[in-house]
């Protein structure tokens, strides 16, 4: 399933309120979480992208019915966006609340599964020693280095 252009635009708005510019030392401020979102849901069956469009939709409308304001969530600062998005969070009905934890689930998913993050954090493959080399820096059993 194909993300609308408005759709990827309201990914990374919804998205960058979430997870604002800076965290991890700013490793990941240029990723593009609304075209993260997009590649997402290429792969995927319909039906389970469809969940992330659906979040998308139910996010950006909400604040007539969540704040009482008759805008969109492009139409918030960034402090009513980061209410807005706690008051879904922490809605009563479970529908609203889990299509706004599937959402930042995503969201979160798409920036650590980057690979700047992941060698930031060291993990995997990144920022380990290969076998090698870690034989030639231990101290043999005698206590000196290996040749």
């Amino acid at each position: 399933m194909k993300l609308l252009p408005f759709e990827i635009r309201w990914a990374d708005a919804i998205g960058r309120a979430m997870l604002p510019r800076g965290l991890l030392g700013g490793v990941v401020d240029a990723v593009e979480l609304g075209e993260e979102m997009r590649r997402e849901c290429l792969e995927p069956p319909w039906y389970a992208a469809l969940l992330l469009r659906a979040s998308l939709w139910l996010t950006w409308l909400a604040p007539p019915l969540a704040l009482g304001r008759l805008r969109t969530f492009g139409g918030l600062d960034a402090a009513a966006r980061e209410a807005l998005l706690e008051k879904l969070l922490d809605s009563r009905v479970y529908l609203v609340r889990a299509t706004a934890t599937f959402l930042k689930l995503q969201a979160c998913m798409l920036l650590l599964g980057d690979a700047r993050v992941l060698r930031r954090i060291g993990a995997y493959e990144h920022g380990r020693e290969k076998p090698g080399e870690a034989a030639a820096e231990a101290p043999a059993a005698d206590g000196r280095r290996a040749p």
